[in-house]
This record gives structure tokens, sequence and C-alpha cells, in this order.
């Protein structure tokens, strides 16, 4: 497969969140949000790349052509034949192509969370409650992989970077992930970045492929996933105990707007995420505007638990519109913490986003998270996938 690397254009969204959907079906994103994070780039920079496979010649007679009895039909674990349109086996005299996974990925909260928060599973393998997958072996434009780098904005260390590579199931095995992790890195070294941060699903192919290329397997996170529409979802205690109110964080932000509570709340709770690198504090019109002010952030959704008027504990709503919710953050300060009010948010959010229409929550959490796997346990997320946290120095 000819394959090109080039910079992502605005009239590649479409596409590229084709391709997205393909490699990680329970991704949260739509061509809106991808363009919004293009026009808003932070100060550290972002940038994307696209491989696409130029058009080949059509040859007589494969217009229309389907496989007859007895050809090889596609793979039964990708759902995708290989480059050749073979199941991936090599023949009696084809060397076998190393093998590729459908995803590297920079961080596992949502893309534009600034760069810093753990990753989406690269897994392929789905659950009874994972929404079907996008298109596979194709996308609009001749796509066939993306990749999203950059440095992370918060990092306390200078020059940590981070790389995302998505394919196309039917384009493994063909170069395309190995060109764009290439491609992305040198970008990283123009950028000034020294090391690159990077997750790969624990599912025996990408961790060698990232470890081909350099980079360290550290630590590892899980992803959960619930059935919404049918989950037995805790109902909301009546009375709440008494102090404590749930709201809306545009409640919290009142008539003026100020979301300066919930912004403290979240510094605080991040700074003691888990497995997250070590942040600084980021100033206030910066976080509100690469997180409250995104268009797949749902505000309406997400929830706030005050006590005596502070804000306690959060949950954050990412939904693509249709029908996909992500957690994209939920947490406790510390002065509030083992009272239940966590797990009183996320409950409250996710209630909401079903009756709102949504039938399929994600959420990511650090293999070492037990509080928040707990929590996720006993409101009915099972793990989905598992992945690696890596690194390399450039």
């Amino acid at each position: 497969m000819k394959i090109t690397v080039r910079p992502f254009h605005p009239q590649d969204a479409e596409a590229t969140v084709a391709v997205r959907r393909a490699a990680v079906p329970h991704l949260v994103g739509t061509a809106r949000s991808l363009l919004w994070e293009t026009e808003q780039r932070p100060e550290h920079e972002r940038y994307r790349l696209i491989a696409e496979q130029p058009e080949q010649p059509e040859q007589p007679g494969q217009h229309g052509q389907r496989p007859q009895p007895g050809q090889p039909a596609e793979s039964a674990e990708t759902g995708s034949t290989g480059p050749t349109g073979r199941t991936g086996r090599p023949g009696p005299t084809e060397p076998a192509e190393p093998a590729e996974p459908a995803a590297l990925l920079g961080r596992l909260g949502h893309l534009g969370r600034l760069g810093h928060r753990p990753g989406r599973t690269a897994e392929i393998r789905h659950s009874g409650h994972a929404p079907p997958p996008g298109p596979r072996t194709a996308a609009p434009g001749g796509l066939v992989g993306c990749a999203d780098i950059g440095l992370i904005a918060d990092s306390g260390t200078p020059g940590q970077g981070f790389v995302q590579t998505m394919v196309l199931p039917a384009a493994q095995r063909a170069g395309v992930g190995g060109a764009l992790v290439a491609a992305a890195e040198e970008r990283l070294r123009a950028m000034g970045a020294v090391r690159a941060h990077t997750w790969a699903a624990d599912d025996g192919v990408a961790p060698d492929f990232a470890e081909r290329r350099g980079y360290r397997c550290l630590r590892r996170a899980r992803i959960l996933g619930l059935d919404l529409a049918t989950a037995r979802l805790p109902a909301q205690p009546a009375p709440l105990p008494e102090g404590v109110v749930l709201c809306t964080p545009a409640e919290v932000a009142g008539e003026a707007g100020d979301l300066r509570p919930l912004y403290e709340a979240d510094v605080e709770c991040a700074a003691d995420e888990p497995g997250a690198a070590a942040s600084v504090r980021l100033p206030y019109e910066v976080w509100l505007r690469h997180n409250w002010l995104r268009p797949d952030w749902d505000a309406r959704l997400s929830s706030v638990v005050l006590v005596d008027g502070a804000v306690a504990a959060y949950s954050v709503a990412q939904t693509d519109g249709v029908d996909r919710y992500w957690s994209g953050m939920t947490g406790t300060r510390r002065a509030f913490r083992g009272r239940g009010l966590a797990a009183l948010a996320k409950a409250d959010s996710l209630r909401r986003s079903r009756a709102a229409g949504y039938r399929h929550a994600f959420t990511g959490n650090d293999a070492a998270n037990a509080a928040m796997l707990g929590i996720n346990r006993r409101l009915g997320y099972t793990v989905v996938a598992s992945q690696w946290r890596c690194a390399k120095t450039l």
C-alpha cells in the first residue's frame, strides 16, 4: 500500500472522525469538536497528520466484485482483510508483516483535556454494550490513518510531548502506523519535545509495536463500559444529606458565569489523579477555554455536588450528540473525600444523560485508582479494555 503522510486540513474533519471511530469504537468525538480543537489550538501547539492512500486506477473486473465461495473472507478478529485482501496470514513465499495496532493513544481522557489525561483505549474487542463500529475499510477521501501530537500543556517537566495515532483496521500491517509515528516524532522534536508519551492497548499487538519503536510500557489503565440504556443506576437519595445540594455547572457559575469554584476543585483533583504526570497550575482563562468551552463537553449533563455552598465533588459529561457518553473527569476535593460524593455526582450525571437519550457510557481509570474503579463497579461498569502508558526519549 502506498501511503502519503501530510498535515491535516479542515476539510479532513469528517474523514478523520470516521478513522477514529473505526479504530476506537467507543470514541466520543465529532467533526465539530475536531475543528474546534484545531481553531482553538493551545499555546503549546497541537498538530495533526493525515495518512492517505492515493486513489488507485480500477482494474478490470474489480468494480462491484464480491468474494466467491472458497475465497478468503474477512478476518474474524478485526472484521477486515490484510493489505493484500487476504486474512493477514502470509502465503508460503510471503514474509509476515510485523503486527500493527489500530491505535496508539496520547492520553485516556478526552483529546482536548490539555494533553495530560490518561487515554482512551486502542482495543478493538467489543463488549455487549459497545456501540456499533464506524467504517472499517475506507474513510472519505482515501484516509487510512491520523495522528494527533503536541506538548503537554500543564506538565511540570519541560519538553513532554504526546503522540496519538489511529489506523483503519483494514489498513493494518501496511506500514501506516509506523509512518505516522515516525512523522509525529519528527514534528515533536521540532516543537522542542525531548520525551513522547502514548498509550498502547494491552492486546498483544500494540505494546510490541510501541516497544519496537523505543517506547517503554510503564503503567496500566482500564477502559470501562456501561449499557446506559439498561443499567440499574442507583436512585437519588431522598432526602439528600443535610447541607448537600446537587446542581449543574451553570448553577455554580450563576449570572456572572464564574466557574472559578469548579476550576479550583478540578485543579486539586487533577493533581491527585493516580498515574497522571506532575502538573503545573494553568491560568483560569486557559482552563476555561480548553475545557468547559469545548463543544463536546455537555455542561447540562454534568453534575456538581455542593456541601454548605462549596464545590465538593463533580462529574463531567462529554457526549457525541448521538448516543455516546464519556466521563471527562470525576473528582472530590480532599476535605470532602470518603463521603460518597463522587458517586453521587456521577450517578446523577448518568441518570440525566440516559433521560436525554444516551445509550453507551465509557470511562477510563488508572489501574491503581482503586477508589474510582470501585465506584464505577458499583454503578455497573465492566472492564472492556486495558492499556499501557508508554514513554520514549526522543
